[in-house]
């Protein structure tokens, strides 16, 4: 159909046209409906094949359940500080930071050198990985429970808005990821998206009490990422 007039895009070329469109990054639900204006939908699944694509394409980033942006646009946000995503009636909206003066660029200097003493208060918080109990410092990370792009530069510093996991762990916890998630009962869940013999290899199964998880102070972070980062 010549009035579409991009029929030679490719599925990714044409799902980036839509990010663009948006601000740089977009819904499946969104890309669905507006990758028409760029190519046809062709094959049995091609719903699928859109969703493929924005999951192994590395020129896209996973940034919530359901939602992808411009790999660029993510990396700017996480090295430049430049706004945050806010979650709104399962909604996403990308909060720009004002024009930045002198000041403001002081402040973004001083969360970052804050990253350390969040990462001190966690260590003196948690001591270890709640799950595999591994306590030498070099093989922990200082995860945020809420993402970075995601939060405040209150939430940032927070440390109860953070893990100490092993980098295993930390990878599958990660909003990329999500393939795992704690209840407030200190349960982990782990996602359908997990091969069962994957599961197994882990060591760990669903619904897996993990005693020493740290839950005062971090409830509101835990919900937030069990409703929009956990791949369910």
């Amino acid at each position: 159909m010549e009035e579409f007039g991009h029929k030679k895009l490719t599925y990714s070329e044409a799902i980036e046209k839509v990010m663009i469109n948006n601000g740089g990054y977009a819904s499946l639900k969104l890309i669905y409906q507006e990758i028409l204006k760029y190519r046809l939908k062709t094959g049995k699944t091609p719903n699928n094949t859109i969703q493929e694509r924005v999951q192994r394409d590395n020129r896209f980033t996973r940034i919530a359940f359901g939602i992808y942006g411009l790999s660029e646009f993510i990396k700017e946000i996480e090295e430049n500080d430049i706004g945050y995503f806010s979650i709104q009636n399962d909604n996403v909206f990308f909060k720009p930071q004002k024009e930045i003066n002198t000041t403001e660029k002081t402040a973004q200097k001083l969360i970052r050198i804050g990253q350390n003493t969040f990462r001190s208060k966690l260590l003196k918080d948690m001591k270890k990985c709640p799950i595999t109990n591994i306590d030498d410092e070099k093989l922990l990370i200082a995860s945020h429970i809420k993402p970075w792009i995601h939060s405040t530069n209150k939430e940032r510093l927070n440390h109860h808005n953070g893990l100490l996991l092993s980098p295993l762990y930390d990878k599958l916890f990660d909003k990329g990821i999500g393939l795992i998630t704690f209840t407030l009962d200190k349960e982990i869940l782990i996602s359908k998206k997990l091969s069962k013999e994957n599961t197994k290899k882990l060591g760990i199964y669903h619904k897996q009490i993990i005693n020493n998880l740290p839950i005062k102070g971090r409830e509101e972070f835990l919900e937030y990422h069990r409703k929009y980062i956990f791949q369910k």
